[in-house]
């Protein structure tokens, strides 16, 4: 990852974003030199918790551990483009007017690094900096943010992901989802990963356009129907070793596959995802059948 390389001394910019539907809103906060020093000494600690500490590659069927400072994860992940996107204009979005601080439910702010506007860095801190002011931790916005007793604009002193143009570092796995994983744009997308998971599943057209709907609703399905599109197995899923696999956790193959395809509606939704995203197991010795919620993987 770019951490190392990082010019810390490179132009900087202070962000906000909101959103409005699927459309994201940015704008650039004229910034003093104070403010965007401290919010750079903040950066600053985020990447030395990121070259210090250990982290792990990213996974939504897997929660961040206590052990893990830092998980590693593509652009890729970054599904809410239209965010993204507003960040990384930086320099090149409108000045923020006070009307818009105030008024606006911000989702976000950034303190966003570099020269060359295709290879920045953002630091990315979920919230809106204006619901913090009262608690009087840094600046104000007039014509430019100072320190003052009240102010308009706050910011605290941590980051809840770094994107660089290689990847992305995440601090807080929880803010990090929240942010590029739940927005309306993100769920839009929905039909557009069921009707993937139908090209490459024997699944009825149902069963797809049900699990398009439940998509849109419930996080732990998109969670699921994420790590399966992922998976390396995926290809490997032909309608007999879905048949034998259903048969070996003791499922009802009449029920789940009748007719070769996969049935996808309110009864079989629970026991085809997780067999399809691997999280059926049986007790070694009850030989007592369980599914899993999250997983984590074994360490070596």
């Amino acid at each position: 990852m770019a951490s190392s390389e990082l010019d810390m001394t490179a132009p900087a910019t202070v962000v906000v974003v909101w959103r409005s539907g699927q459309r994201a809103i940015g704008r650039a906060v004229k910034a003093g030199g104070d403010v965007t020093e401290a919010l750079r000494g903040y950066a600053g600690s985020a990447l030395e918790k990121v070259r210090t500490a250990t982290g792990r590659p990213y996974d939504p069927n897997d929660e961040q551990g206590d052990e893990d400072a830092y998980l590693v994860a593509d652009r890729d992940e970054l599904l809410d483009t239209a965010l993204l996107e507003q960040i990384l204009t930086a320099a090149s979005l409108p000045q923020a007017t006070e009307r818009e601080l105030k008024e606006q439910r911000l989702a976000l702010y950034a303190l966003v690094v570099g020269k060359d506007p295709g290879r920045l860095t953002a630091f990315v801190r979920r919230g809106n900096p204006v619901s913090l002011a009262s608690k009087g931790v840094l600046a104000t916005f007039d014509r430019t943010l100072t320190r003052v007793t009240n102010p308009l604009l706050a910011f605290d002193k941590y980051y809840d992901l770094i994107i660089y143009p290689q990847g992305v570092h995440i601090l807080d796995q929880v803010k990090f989802e929240a942010l590029f994983k739940e927005s309306e744009a993100v769920l839009a997308k929905t039909t557009e990963w069921a009707e993937s998971l139908g090209e490459k599943l024997p699944i009825t057209p149902e069963g797809i356009e049900w699990l398009a709907e439940r998509l849109r609703k419930t996080g732990i399905l998109r969670r699921k129907v994420q790590g399966i599109l992922r998976s390396d197995y995926l290809a490997q899923l032909t309608p007999n070793v879905l048949r034998d696999k259903i048969t070996a956790h003791g499922l009802d193959a009449k029920q789940l596959m009748p007719d070769g395809q996969l049935v996808i509606n309110k009864e079989t939704e629970h026991d085809v995802l997780l067999l399809l995203n691997e999280d059926l197991w049986t007790g070694d010795f009850s030989g007592k059948q369980y599914a899993a919620g999250r997983k984590s993987p074994r360490q070596p």
